[in-house]
């Protein structure tokens, strides 16, 4: 499936700019990314791919989401346990992990945006970016386990 609307348009300047080919491989991959409602595993963006391109390798697919993260059009992000998933929102942005199911929300705050990095940090190299990752459980999964370490008010017992 070619598309040639917007959606594509940051991938058509990011090969054009690193020289390299449009490939209906980059242009599944990248869409199946920017399309997710999640942050999706090399293993779930293969089996999307794989729906469209039953040809294509687990390989290939890899090392796609790597030459995207490159180009600064998707951004990988660790989780304890998950291996690595993608994001596509390039802008600044926070990260609620859940523990327990692994999914990854998106959030944006204005008075984490405002903390400065300590002077320490840039005595360790040179500094990118800096985000928060808050790790707890999501609502769906506290949902399911109303009873655990947590009391009503949210705050660890003990």
């Amino acid at each position: 499936m070619v598309n040639t609307g917007k959606e594509l348009d940051p991938l058509r300047r990011a090969v054009h700019s690193a020289g390299i080919r449009m490939t209906q491989q980059r242009i599944e991959v990248y869409l199946e990314v920017v399309r997710s409602r999640g942050h999706p595993s090399v293993a779930e963006v293969f089996q999307k791919v794989r729906e469209r391109l039953p040809s294509i390798s687990l390989d290939t697919v890899y090392r796609t989401l790597w030459k995207l993260s490159e180009l600064g059009l998707i951004s990988p992000l660790t989780s304890s346990g998950g291996g690595v998933r993608f994001d596509s929102k390039i802008e600044h942005h926070h990260h609620f992990i859940c523990a327990k199911c692994g999914r990854t929300f998106d959030f944006d705050s204005r008075a984490l945006d405002a903390i400065p990095i300590p002077g320490a940090v840039y005595d360790l190299g040179q500094v990118w970016d800096a985000h928060m990752e808050v790790r707890g459980i999501c609502s769906d999964c506290s949902k399911k386990t109303p009873s655990g370490p947590n009391d009503v008010n949210g705050k660890m017992k003990g």
